[in-house]
């Protein structure tokens, strides 16, 4: 695969296993609220914002439910001091190597700055990342994956030819393709890659050390 400037990356299901702790923050809110959980599985999936999450999990529920629901999950997600989430393998690997190939790698996720901070911490990828895209990070307003990756490249200064966004569902693909940079997927994550193949992914790799060749 051709070497970029920069290596713009998903978090959840793209750099770590984040899905059971989202998973049992969302079912602690929602016993915590007494609502229904009946067709969660069916229903949850772990990529979406957690306004989009709350709207597919509810889609009939008014705009001041809805809030309560979110503040009381982030009251069990974003405190927590410790999580149960890991890197996936070979990706410290990968990362370590493609920053000591002078390659720069930024994070682009839907999840927001503080739980994201953490968890970089907690995974030791402070000195290997140069920037961090949340939704979060302009203002309470959520940004998109397509307008965070924009912000990303234009605080970063790198052109989008000599970029890539990596990432385990669609919103990725969509987002690499909005802003004119390679769009890479990936199959280890939480998205299926039937789907992310309909969106046409310049590259399609099954373990982060692909980016490597």
């Amino acid at each position: 695969m051709k070497r970029f400037q920069a290596y713009f990356w998903d978090f959840d299901g793209t750099i770590g296993d984040t899905e059971p702790d989202i998973r049992n923050s969302w079912l602690s809110a929602i016993a915590k609220l007494g609502l229904p959980e009946a067709g969660f599985d069916s229903i949850f999936r772990v990529g979406p914002s957690i306004q989009e999450t709350c709207a597919m999990l509810y889609p009939q529920m008014p705009q001041p439910e809805q809030n309560m629901l979110l503040e009381t999950y982030k009251s069990f997600y974003d405190e927590a001091t410790t999580y149960s989430a890991a890197p996936y393998p070979g990706i410290l690997d990968t990362l370590k190597q493609l920053r000591n190939d002078h390659r720069k790698i930024y994070i682009v996720t839907n999840k927001r700055l503080k739980p994201l901070k953490k968890l970089v911490v907690q995974f030791g990828l402070t000195e290997l990342c140069h920037g961090m895209f949340a939704p979060d990070i302009i203002s309470d307003l959520p940004l998109n994956k397509s307008q965070m990756l924009a912000l990303a490249l234009r605080i970063s200064g790198v052109e989008p030819e000599n970029a890539v966004m990596i990432g385990d569902t669609e919103l990725d693909i969509i987002a690499g393709k909005n802003n004119h940079t390679a769009a890479c997927g990936v199959t280890w994550g939480y998205g299926k890659k039937d789907i992310l193949m309909e969106h046409q992914p310049d590259h399609l790799i099954d373990h982060p050390s692909e980016l490597l060749k």
